[in-house]
């Protein structure tokens, strides 16, 4: 786990990284927080959340915001797209989609950017087959 200058690691601050890892979806705190309690039963969510923060801030793991409002986490891998399904707000990965040159955007914008994040929005195949609700 790599660190910025100024931070150090923890046993808590790995094993909340360990489990956004490990976690094969994009997990809310407070499924972190419940994951990690079983193996440090005395850390607190906002502990978890701290934690969250900072590996955020240090680019370990990355912040999604799903359609149910909530801030998700994955860890930083190679760059990808996300659906968000707008029906459960599952998200899932989208790796392969086409990439944009945003570094023309200084000229469109007057804007320097530093990186991009590309977000699908609709419905996913398991709520595109449940039956319509009767009003």
């Amino acid at each position: 786990m790599g660190r910025k200058p100024g931070t150090r690691s923890t046993r808590q601050r790995r094993v909340v990284y360990e489990t956004v890892c490990s976690a094969t979806c994009h997990p809310t705190a407070d499924w972190i927080f419940e994951q990690v309690r079983e193996t440090l039963p005395s850390i607190s969510l906002g502990t978890v959340y701290r934690n969250l923060s900072v590996l955020k801030d240090e680019g370990l793991i990355r912040e999604i915001w799903g359609d149910d409002r909530r801030a998700h986490y994955e860890e930083a891998c190679e760059p990808h797209a996300h659906f968000i399904c707008s029906t459960c707000s599952t998200i899932r990965d989208v790796h392969g989609a086409p990439r944009i040159d945003w570094r023309t955007m200084k000229d469109l914008v007057g804007c320097d950017v530093e990186t991009q994040r590309i977000e699908f929005v609709g419905t996913c195949p398991t709520c595109r087959a449940r039956p319509p609700r009767q009003a």
